[in-house]
């Protein structure tokens, strides 16, 4: 699929946004036909626009005020502007479009129950939740919310990402425990963690991959890589077994969220190329982190 999207870039924009509807679409049916009508809370920024409406709703009397949509785009224009300027500019923009439709389809599809069992509901919406999150940061953007704080945080002062995301989420579950129950309290808890296994099943940011590409278009292969990303490339000798052609293996460490621009670099260059792609346990020396990427972006620019 990857071949054919680097040869046709209509073909590749078009995936990208079928991609954004469909990850739109697994987020709004979440929250109006699971999370909302269960009682159940979604994670960051999402679960504490929950909070707030329902706060609303029973001490105050404009309980009607904002929808859970609505409110969820509110909240998340100062993030995007912080990832706009700490995260970049594509990816920025291909969340904004990710939000702003996801706030449309929480509009248009009707606040109903598909089930009254807690657990249930838990357990759909967080799969959903973790197939539309997956998706959208496989290629190369997000739903806002946590993951922008959680990024910047994390390239302050390095603290673990999912640490990160854990502690604001335990903000929304202890909120639920207070306003709701806390038997619906650990509900959420646990559609918060089938969220994050899905979303580990599909993609994972902080994972380190060693990328073997075996290919009679070496050259070809090596500059169409340096146009997409920034990494070093090391070329070793090598010969077929079988057929004792001698052909040149490229290496490349890149970091998870990389595959996808590394894979669509090899398509656009040699098709037939042979790629081998492993996780590394641990990889030390000079590896540049996204913001010195970025600076060489510039810079190259």
């Amino acid at each position: 699929m990857k071949k054919v999207l680097s040869q046709y870039p209509a073909l590749n924009i078009l995936s990208q946004f079928f991609i954004i509807l469909f990850s739109a679409l697994c987020f709004a049916v979440s929250l109006n036909m699971f999370l909302i009508p269960g009682d159940i809370y979604s994670g960051g920024v999402t679960g504490i626009s929950q909070l707030i409406t329902y706060s609303l709703k029973q001490f105050t009397p404009f309980g009607n005020i904002i929808q859970t949509g609505t409110l969820n785009f509110l909240l998340n224009i100062p993030l995007l502007i912080l990832s706009y300027m700490k995260l970049g500019r594509r990816f920025t923009i291909l969340t904004v479009v990710v939000v702003a439709i996801m706030t449309g389809f929480t509009l248009i599809i009707p606040v109903q129950q598909v089930s009254a069992n807690p657990l249930l509901n838990g357990i759909v919406a967080g799969a959903l939740n973790g197939l539309g999150g997956g998706l959208t940061i496989k290629f190369g953007m997000s739903a806002g919310g946590i993951d922008i704080i959680a990024l910047v945080i994390n390239r302050l002062v390095q603290i673990n990402v999912g640490s990160l995301s854990l502690l604001i989420n335990s903000v929304v579950i202890v909120g639920a425990g207070i306003l709701y129950s806390w038997e619906f309290a650990l509900y959420t808890l646990i559609s918060m963690y089938v969220t994050s296994r899905v979303v580990n099943s599909i993609h994972t940011n902080e994972q380190r991959l060693t990328a073997f590409i075996v290919t009679d278009k070496e050259d070809e292969v090596v500059k169409s890589i340096y146009d997409r990303i920034h990494r070093g490339i090391t070329i070793l000798d090598g010969r077929g077994g079988y057929s004792k052609k001698t052909r040149n293996t490229l290496m490349i460490v890149i970091n998870r969220y990389e595959l996808y621009d590394l894979e669509m670099a090899i398509g656009e260059a040699d098709i037939h190329a042979f790629v081998n792609i492993i996780q590394s346990t641990r990889v030390n020396g000079n590896y540049l982190n996204r913001d010195q990427q970025n600076k060489l972006k510039q810079n190259k620019t």
